[in-house]
């Protein structure tokens, strides 16, 4: 039987090829149809939304392997080069660790005025999982156990010297269920790295804040203090954002999801810190949230977060719950719309 295995060799991007190389053709791949060549190895199959609209997504299958790719596409005249970067972290990555909440670059290639990437195509994300469970939100235990993989996520990104800046989550996703891998179910993948920022040297050191800092464009509900003064962020914001993350998982709201100003926002996460304040934000949460919260609110810009002593936290509060985190709550669903799934994906399949 034909092997039709994606292979590290197959994953190898063409040497030949660079994002700036000059090609001819006028092929607009920002308006590509089913069926359409991608490259000389890719046929999409339909597009994908993107959430914030900073790339065009496809969903692709390799012509010889038959095999599923996302490929994000990207215009060469954009000012801000989010897609380079984004293969410049995922390489980077993976040559250091192939670690499981990264997603692997297949290819990568460009027409006349775009370039474009071929990685990993992964399930739904955590914003549409939470959403479709009852009362909006995960169940305790699958919430913490999922705050873990993505705290583990961002620490291996912030061991290779970037920070993300942008973290949701709309930006983790589980594996794309295709039959037989239930345990890609629930691995958490971590998501673009269009804002993701170096902020170590190659040789370990700390690069000094920027006079000019990035100003932030995220989520309004999940946005750290810090983007209210207009400051450089550190592995510190990464980790605050992370954390409102995991409690909107865990309890499907944040206090203050519904301001439409950034500055009462920001006065609504500072009264947060402490008091009775602080059970608007964690009411009915472990203990142990209010520990994890305080121990990022103690970092400053060149700190290191202890990163196995939240994850241990989170894991006593796991053992303390009562309850298993495993099978995660979307397994069953997933793996039903697989076997039955809507007419329009259906026809996909065919």
């Amino acid at each position: 039987m034909e092997d039709r295995n994606i292979t590290d060799a197959d994953r190898e991007c063409p040497k030949q090829l660079d994002f700036n190389e000059k090609v001819k053709g006028t092929k607009d791949l920002k308006a590509m149809q089913p069926g359409d060549d991608l490259g000389k190895n890719w046929k999409v199959v339909r597009a994908i939304n993107s959430e914030k609209g900073f790339n065009t997504i496809y969903v692709a299958e390799h012509k010889n392997k038959k095999k599923m790719a996302a490929i994000k596409v990207e215009k060469k005249s954009e000012t801000i080069k989010q897609l380079q970067f984004e293969l410049y972290v995922l390489l980077a990555v993976e040559k250091q660790n192939k670690c499981k909440q990264f997603c692997k670059v297949f290819e990568k290639g460009n027409e006349k005025d775009y370039n474009w990437i071929a990685i990993t195509l992964c399930g739904k994300n955590l914003r549409a999982l939470r959403k479709r469970q009852p009362g909006g939100k995960l169940t305790l235990a699958c919430g913490l156990s999922v705050a873990q993989q993505c705290l583990k996520g961002l620490e291996e990104l912030h061991r290779m010297g970037f920070i993300h800046r942008n973290v949701a989550p709309s930006v983790f996703a589980i594996g794309n269920y295709t039959g037989s891998n239930e345990e890609d179910l629930r691995n958490i993948y971590i998501l673009d790295f269009g804002f993701a920022h170096q902020f170590q040297n190659k040789d370990g050191t700390l690069k000094p804040p920027s006079p000019n800092p990035w100003k932030y464009v995220g989520s309004r509900r999940h946005m750290p203090r810090a983007a209210h003064s207009v400051v450089e962020f550190s592995r510190m914001e990464d980790l605050e954002m992370w954390f409102y993350m995991s409690v909107e998982l865990i309890k499907g709201c944040l206090p203050w999801a519904h301001l439409k100003k950034t500055k009462d926002v920001f006065d609504y996460q500072k009264s947060c810190r402490n008091g009775l304040q602080m059970r608007e934000l964690l009411g009915g949460l472990p203990n142990e949230l209010a520990d994890i919260m305080q121990m990022i609110d103690k970092l400053s810009f060149t700190d290191t977060p202890k990163y196995s002593d939240i994850c241990g936290i989170l894991s006593n509060a796991i053992l303390f719950s009562g309850k298993n985190e495993l099978p995660y709550d979307w397994e069953e669903t997933e793996i039903q719309e697989f076997k039955n799934p809507p007419k329009s994906v259906a026809e996909e399949k065919k």
